[in-house]
């Protein structure tokens, strides 16, 4: 009976170490009723279609992630790289002008014009617009989520420096 205690406490002591080291290490996620990529008070605005936005500037690289082969078309999950903006994006062979947001990734202030949040803004001007969720969030560390999208934000000196969406394609 006295070796199964000895026994234990490494054990215990090992786990309580590594739950702490997660919670150190993981940021909260905090839910936002309504929070999407593409519509509201936090959603990006994007182009239309895809060849508004592949003409949204210069096109720095342009990758294939994936090809899924569906009954009479294919989905190609691509990334697409400007200056300042990397965007994940799923293109279909059977519509030429169609595409969905997978991803955004926002690290300069010129495409502030594609979302409410942008590159340079005080964190306490983005804690403004996510309202009551982040009052308790004084760094932006955590990760805002809606049903099925994200945002999270990267700070440096009391300012964003990134900002990033997660955006569900189905």
């Amino acid at each position: 009976m006295k070796l199964l205690p000895r026994l234990l406490v490494p054990s215990l002591l090992c786990l309580l170490h590594s739950v702490s080291l997660a919670g150190a290490a993981g940021n909260p996620e905090v839910f936002i009723e309504g929070l999407t990529c593409s519509a509201g008070a936090h959603g990006l605005r994007m182009p239309a279609t895809l060849p508004e936005l592949m003409r949204l500037g210069r096109v720095q690289q342009e990758s294939v992630q994936g090809v899924e082969q569906w009954e009479g078309y294919t989905a190609t999950r691509k990334t697409v790289s400007f200056p300042g903006l990397v965007l994940g994006i799923v293109t279909f062979s059977n519509q030429a002008d169609r595409y969905m947001l997978s991803s955004a990734e926002i690290s300069a202030a010129t495409w502030q014009k594609l979302s409410p949040y942008a590159v340079g803004q005080p964190v306490k001007a983005v804690r403004s617009v996510l309202g009551a969720a982040s009052a308790d969030d004084t760094e932006l560390r955590s990760t805002y989520t809606g049903e099925n999208d994200s945002i999270r934000f990267e700070t440096v000196g009391g300012k964003v420096s990134k900002i990033v969406y997660q955006c569900y394609t189905g």
